[in-house]
């Protein structure tokens, strides 16, 4: 479960006083449901959870502070404040996104929780940084292919570090498929 409170500002939904409720689904049946009451400097989060009893639930209401932020362009960015204790001490780190991985709301640095990519190997990440630099010089994600040219206005210093980028990622993944060729090997003896 994710709470998003960027979304929550696009929809207008954080004006002082205001009650909604957000529900998840999991394969298409309900998976869970929480009430958000907003206050002029926080969320209250009101929901229930299960104890360590499986056949047990508690309710738990958990007040998020929020800080609003001026942005460089005119208006207020709106931020989470992480509320949650870990080893003892408390986070208060500045996030857009809590995580219902527990029985409260935390930042991932609290849930210990990676990024997708992170999960991703290295040769993964190097596969999908190189196309993504081919895309963008309009070329097709191939990495059998030479590196297309210099497209129109694009200043020479860009182009270079592209090319730069792209080698890195094409070496990282190379030498990830051909690491997993080794282990492969490896195993086969």
């Amino acid at each position: 479960m994710v709470l998003s409170l960027p979304c929550w500002h696009r929809e207008g939904r954080l004006a002082d006083g205001q009650y909604f409720s957000c529900s998840w689904t999991y394969d298409g049946e309900p998976y869970g449901n929480i009430m958000v009451r907003t206050e002029r400097d926080a969320v209250v989060l009101i929901y229930q959870a299960r104890s360590w009893d499986p056949t047990e639930w508690k309710s738990i209401e958990q007040r998020v502070p929020m800080i609003w932020t001026d942005c460089h362009l005119g208006g207020q960015r709106p931020w989470f404040v992480c509320s949650v204790y870990r080893d003892g001490r408390y986070c208060g780190r500045r996030v857009a996104v809590l995580y219902g991985a527990g029985a409260y709301f935390a930042c991932r640095h609290c849930y210990g929780l990676a990024y997708a990519s992170q999960q991703e190997a290295v040769r993964e990440r190097g596969l999908i940084k190189a196309q993504k630099i081919l895309t963008r010089l309009a070329a097709e994600p191939d990495l059998f292919e030479p590196f297309p040219r210099k497209p129109p206005r694009m200043h020479w210093r860009t182009y270079d570090r592209l090319h730069r980028t792209y080698e890195i990622a094409k070496d990282r993944c190379f030498r990830g498929i051909m690491g997993s060729i080794g282990n492969v090997r490896k195993a086969d003896r």
